[in-house]
C-alpha cells in the first residue's frame, strides 16, 4: 500500500473508537515511534512523522516523548536516501535533510500542544536556540501559537467543550519552574511565550468545503485570564533583574509593554477595561523604577516612549496619572534631556496632556532639535571639554544598525569638530575606536576648518595601517569627501590603491560613489570621471557591481554615465553583468545609457539571457539571493528601448537564429518586458517578419506570441500568422496555445469561464475573408467549448467530494 493511501486509511481510523481501530492505531504509533528512535532512512522517518501527525493524539504521551528525542538527536545521524531519485539524489539531499525532518517534528509537537503542554514547551524552547534558521523560525512560530488564546479552544466549538485558560496555566507554570540560568539562556523564547500570554487578541480558524473562516475576538477578563496576566507580569519583572546586556533589557521592556496594550477592535466591557487599567499601572510603576535606577540613557528613552503611548491610548484617569509620574521622573534627569536632543530617535517632546495626532510630536521636530544642538555645541567650552568628551563617548554607544538614527548627533559632532578643531582632532586621535561609527562627521568638521594640515597625517596613517581585518577607518576617509568643501584626489588615489591591494570592494565602492556624487562640480568633473573609471574595472575584476545601489538616486550618476563614450558605457555594462538581478536602481543607470545607445543595452540584456554568469549565480545563491537574468517587468527601461522596435527585434532575432532553445524564457521574455502592451511599431515589425522572414521568422513570431499570456491584443498578429501557415504546420498548434493561455483564474468555475471568454473573442473570425482563418476559428471554438464543459464537470465533482469530506449536505 502506498504511503499516501496508508495515511488516508489512518485518517479514517483516527475517527473510530472501536477496539479494532484502537489496536491498529496503537501498532501504527509503535512502529512509527520505533523508527524515530534510531532510524536513518529519510523516507521512512518522514513517513513515520506523517503517521504520528495523523494519529499521534491517540497516544500523545508516548508520541511527544519520541518526537522530543528525535528532534534532539536526528542531526547527529547519517541519513540515507532511496536510490529511486538517481542523479538528482545529491541535489535533493540538501533539501531532504535532518533540518527538514526537525521542522516536521516541531509540527508534530505543535499538534499535541494542548495535550502535552509542558513537554512541548521544553522542546520548542530548546529548538528556539538552534543554529539552523528554519528550525528556529518554526519553533518561534509555534511558541507564539502555544501561548496565545484560541477562540475555539477557550470557548469550544460546536459540541466540543472549551478548556478556557488551561493551556496558558500550564505554560506559565512551566516557566515559573525554570531556574534563573535556564531563563537567561532561553530568553528570546521565554519572552515570546510571555508576549503570547499577555496578548489580548484571540483568533480561530474554521475550514469548510468552500473556504476558511478566520474569527477574531478580545480575550475575556475572566478570573483565569486575569491571574495568568498577573503572573506573567511578575515573571517579566524577574527577567529584567536577571539579564545584563542592553539589548536583552530592551527586549524585556518590549514584552512588558504588551501587558499595557488592550485590543482596540470594537467596544470593550467594564471588566476588560479594568483588567487592562490595572496591568497598565503595574507596567508604569515598573517603568518608573527602571527610570530611577537605570544609567543607560537608551533604556530610559525606551521607557519614556512606551510610557507616552500608554498615556496616549488609555481612557483611564488613573493610568494617565501614573504615566505622568513616570514622565516627571524622566524629566528630572538632566543628562537624558541632552541625550534626547542629540540622539532622541524615540524621544518624546512636548506636553503629554495636549492632544497630538502626528508622529512629529513623538519624534520631536528635527528642525528644532537641530537648532538646539547648535546651542549645545556653543556651550561645550563653558561646560568643559572633559564633560562633553564623556558625553560624546557615552552617546556613541547607543545601539542601532541604522545610522539614520543619528542625523542630529552627526551634525552636532561636525559642528563641534569645526568649531573646536583641537578637540575634534583629540577625539579622532585618542578615541577613534570608540567613535568608529561617527568618524565621518568629525573628519568633515576638522577638514573644513583650519586644521587640515594636522588631519592629513592621521588620515594617511589610517590608510597605511588598514588591513583586511579592519577597513572601517579607510572607508570613513573615503566617504567623508561626499560632503567636504573640497576633494583631495591624492588621498582618494591612496585609498583606491590600498583598497585594491586589500581586495576590499566596499571601500572601492565608496571611492566610486564619491567620484559620482561630487561630479556636479565643474572644477573637478574631469578628474572625478577618471577616478570613477579607474575604480570601475577593479570592481569588475573583484566581481562586484554594488556601487549602482549606492549612487542610483543621485542625478549626477545618470548624467555622468550618459556622457560616457561608447567604450566607457561598455565598461559600465560589463560591470553590471555581475548583478544577480536588475532592480530599479540598476534600471535607472541602464536607462541613461539606453537614451543614447539603446542597442548597447539590448545587447547587454541578451547577453544576460543567453550567456548567464554561473559564477554570479553561485555567489548569489550562497548569499541567499535569487539569480535572475531579467526582472518580471521593467519600471522605466522599456520607455527608452521601445522607441526603436526594429533594432530591438533585429538583436533578439539574431540571438534566436543562433540558438532557438528555451526562447519563451529568453528572447521572447525580453520582448514581452520591453513591449508589454504590443506597441504599434512592434506589431508592424512582427507582421513584417511574418511576411518576409521565412520559416525562421514564422517560428520566431509564434514563440513571441506565447509569452503574452493569451492577451487579446495579440490576436491581429496571430491572425496574420495563421494566414501564412500551411494547414499541416506544427506552428498552428503554437498559435492555438498562445491564444488559449488564460493567466490566473479564480472561483470553482474560473477555468471554464475563461475558456468561454476565449471562445467569444474569436467568434468574429468565423466571418473572416481568409478561408484558413475561418477553418482555424471553427476548430478552435469547438475545442474551447468542449474544454469548458469538461472543466464544469470536473468542478462539480470536486465540490461534491469536498462536501463529503467535510460532512456537508
Amino acid at each position: 500500500m502506498e504511503s499516501s493511501t496508508r495515511i488516508k486509511v489512518l485518517e479514517r481510523l483516527a475517527r473510530s473508537t472501536t477496539p479494532a481501530a484502537d489496536e491498529a492505531i496503537k501498532r501504527a504509533c509503535e512502529q512509527a515511534i520505533a523508527s524515530l528512535v534510531n532510524g536513518v532512512d529519510y523516507e521512512a522517518l518522514e513517513f513515520s512523522l506523517d503517521v504520528l501527525l495523523t494519529v499521534g493524539f491517540r497516544h500523545s504521551k508516548e508520541v511527544v516523548v519520541a518526537a522530543d528525542g528525535f528532534l534532539r538527536t536526528v542531526e547527529s545521524r547519517a541519513l540515507v536516501h532511496s536510490d529511486e531519485h538517481g542523479e538528482k539524489l545529491e541535489a535533493l539531499s540538501q533539501y531532504r535533510s535532518a533540518h527538514r525532518l526537525m521542522t516536521k517534528a516541531i509540527d508534530l509537537l505543535n499538534a499535541l500542544r494542548y495535550l502535552e503542554t509542558p513537554t512541548v514547551v521544553d522542546s520548542l524552547l530548546w529548538a528556539s536556540r538552534h543554529d539552523e534558521e528554519s528550525v528556529r523560525k518554526a519553533a518561534f512560530s509555534d511558541l507564539t501559537g502555544l501561548a496565545k488564546y484560541n477562540i475555539s479552544v477557550y470557548f469550544g466549538d460546536g459540541a466540543a467543550k472549551g478548556i478556557g485558560s488551561g493551556p496558558q496555566f500550564l505554560v506559565i507554570e512551566a516557566l515559573e519552574n525554570k531556574g534563573d540560568d535556564y531563563l537567561r539562556q532561553h530568553l528570546r523564547g521565554v519572552l515570546t511565550l510571555l508576549e503570547g500570554l499577555l496578548s489580548t487578541s484571540m483568533e480561530s480558524t474554521k475550514w469548510s468545503s468552500t473556504g476558511v473562516t478566520l474569527s477574531q475576538a478580545v480575550a475575556p477578563a475572566h478570573k483565569g485570564v486575569v491571574e495568568i496576566r498577573t503572573r506573567s507580569i511578575a515573571l517579566v519583572k524577574k527577567l529584567y533583574r536577571l539579564v545584563e546586556s542592553k539589548s536583552q533589557k530592551l527586549s524585556v521592556i518590549r514584552a512588558m509593554n504588551t501587558a499595557a496594550r488592550g485590543d482596540g477592535r470594537g467596544a470593550v466591557d467594564k471588566d476588560f477595561a479594568e483588567m487592562i487599567s490595572v496591568n497598565a499601572q503595574e507596567v508604569l510603576w515598573f517603568f518608573g523604577d527602571v527610570a530611577k535606577e537605570e544609567d543607560d540613557l537608551q533604556i530610559i528613552q525606551k521607557v519614556e516612549y512606551d510610557s507616552y503611548w500608554i498615556h496616549f491610548h488609555t481612557a483611564s484617569v488613573e493610568v494617565k496619572a501614573t504615566a505622568l509620574e513616570v514622565k516627571a521622573i524622566i524629566d528630572a534627569n538632566a543628562e537624558y534631556s541632552v541625550y534626547k536632543t542629540l540622539v532622541g530617535f524615540e524621544g518624546i517632546f512636548g506636553d503629554w496632556t495636549k492632544e497630538r495626532r502626528d508622529e512629529s510630536f513623538t519624534l520631536g521636530s528635527q528642525e528644532s532639535r537641530a537648532k538646539q544642538s547648535k546651542v549645545l555645541a556653543a556651550q561645550v567650552p563653558a561646560d568643559g571639554f572633559d564633560v562633553w568628551r564623556a558625553r560624546i563617548l557615552r552617546f556613541s554607544q547607543t545601539e542601532s544598525n541604522d545610522l539614520a538614527t543619528f542625523p542630529v548627533f552627526y551634525e552636532f559632532l561636525a559642528e563641534v569638530a569645526a568649531s573646536y578643531p583641537d578637540f575634534g582632532l583629540e577625539l579622532l586621535t585618542e578615541h577613534a575606536e570608540a567613535l568608529s561609527r561617527f568618524l565621518i562627521p568629525l573628519l568633515r568638521g576638522v577638514w573644513d576648518g583650519d586644521k587640515k594640515a594636522q588631519l592629513l597625517p592621521l588620515m594617511t596613517r589610517w590608510i597605511d595601517e588598514a588591513s583586511e581585518k579592519e577597513t572601517s577607518f579607510l572607508s570613513a576617509c573615503a566617504k567623508v569627501f561626499l560632503s567636504t568643501k573640497d576633494v583631495d584626489f591624492d588621498i582618494l588615489e591612496r585609498i583606491l590603491e590600498k583598497a585594491t591591494r586589500l581586495r576590499d570592494v566596499f571601500v572601492i565602492r565608496q571611492v566610486a560613489t564619491v567620484a559620482v556624487g561630487r561630479s556636479d562640480s565643474g572644477a573637478w568633473k574631469a578628474d572625478l570621471k577618471k577616478l570613477f573609471l579607474r575604480a570601475l574595472p577593479r570592481l569588475t575584476e573583484l566581481g562586484d557591481a554594488g556601487w549602482v545601489r549606492e549612487i542610483w538616486y543621485r542625478k549626477e550618476a545618470t548624467e555622468m554615465v550618459g556622457e560616457f563614450s561608447p567604450d566607457e558605457r561598455r565598461e559600465v555594462l560589463k560591470n553590471l553583468r555581475l548583478l544577480p538581478q536588475i532592480d530599479y536602481q540598476a534600471e535607472d543607470v541602464l536607462a541613461a545609457i539606453a537614451e543614447r545607445e539603446p542597442s548597447l543595452v539590448v545587447e547587454y540584456l541578451c547577453d544576460r539571457l543567453y550567456e548567464p554568469n554561473a559564477a554570479v549565480a553561485a555567489v548569489a545563491e550562497k548569499a541567499g539571493y535569487d539569480y535572475e537574468e531579467l526582472p518580471y517587468q521593467f519600471h522605466t527601461l522599456q520607455d527608452s528601448l521601445s522607441r526603436d522596435p526594429k533594432a530591438v527585434v533585429a538583436e533578439v532575432l539574431g540571438r534566436y537564429s543562433a540558438d532557438d532553445s528555451l526562447f519563451e524564457f529568453r528572447g521572447a521574455k525580453l520582448l514581452q518586458a520591453i513591449f508589454p502592451q504590443f506597441s504599434e511599431g512592434f506589431q508592424v515589425e512582427l507582421v513584417r517578419l511574418i511576411r518576409d522572414g521565412g520559416e525562421k521568422g514564422l517560428e520566431f513570431v509564434a514563440g513571441v506570441l506565447r509569452s503574452y499570456g493569451g492577451e487579446a491584443f495579440i490576436q491581429p498578429v496571430a491572425k496574420e500568422l495563421i494566414k501564412r501557415l500551411p494547414r499541416s504546420s506544427p506552428l498552428i498548434n503554437e498559435v492555438k496555445i498562445a491564444l488559449m493561455s488564460t493567466g490566473v483564474v479564480s472561483g470553482e468555475y474560473g477555468m471554464a469561464e475563461a475558456y468561454d471568454r476565449k471562445r467569444s473573442e474569436v467568434l468574429d473570425w468565423l466571418q473572416d475573408p481568409d478561408e484558413r482563418v475561418r477553418t482555424f476559428a471553427a476548430k478552435y471554438a469547438n475545442e474551447l467549448q468542449a474544454m469548458s464543459e469538461s472543466e464544469r464537470r470536473r468542478a462539480d465533482e470536486s465540490i461534491a467530494v469536498r462536501k463529503f469530506e467535510y460532512g456537508e449536505e
